[in-house]
C-alpha cells in the first residue's frame, strides 16, 4: 500500500499528473478515505502502462480507451501523433528564446526582441 507521494516517487510520476489521470478515469481513485487513501500494486501497474504508451507518443484519450477495454494499441494507426517544430532565435549572446513555428508573426518577433535587449542593456547588474 502506498501514499500519493510514495506512488509518486515509485512511478516517477508527479502527484499532480496522478490526480490528474484520476479526474480523467485513466486511474481509479484510492482506496480508503481522506488522509487514510491508498494506492495499490495495481495503480502502480497501471502508471507504468500509462507513462509507457504516453512515451510512444499515444494520446491519453487513447491511452484510456485500450485500458477500459484491455485491447492493446495498436500503433500503426496511431494518426494522432502530431510533430510541433519549434524555432529559436539567439537575442543577445547566450540569450535565445523558443518558440512554436508559425505562431509568432516577425514584426511580434522583432518586438519581444527588441523588448528583451532593452530590458538586459537597462539593467547593470544583469
Amino acid at each position: 500500500m502506498y501514499n500519493i507521494e510514495n506512488l509518486s516517487n515509485l512511478s516517477g510520476i508527479s502527484r499532480r499528473t496522478i490526480r490528474y489521470y484520476i479526474e480523467q478515469g485513466l486511474l481509479p481513485c484510492p482506496l480508503g478515505c481522506s488522509k487514510g487513501s491508498y494506492y495499490t500494486d495495481e495503480h502502480l501497474e497501471r502508471l507504468q502502462t500509462i507513462q509507457k504508451l504516453s512515451r510512444q507518443g499515444i494520446p491519453l484519450r487513447q491511452i484510456k480507451e485500450s485500458l477500459e477495454t484491455k485491447k492493446e494499441v495498436d500503433m500503426s494507426s496511431n494518426e494522432e501523433i502530431i510533430s510541433v517544430k519549434w524555432e529559436r532565435v539567439e537575442v543577445i549572446n547566450g540569450i535565445e528564446i523558443h518558440f512554436k513555428s508559425n505562431c509568432i508573426t516577425n514584426c511580434k518577433l522583432k518586438r519581444i526582441n527588441s523588448f528583451i535587449k532593452n530590458l538586459i542593456e537597462s539593467d547593470e547588474d544583469f
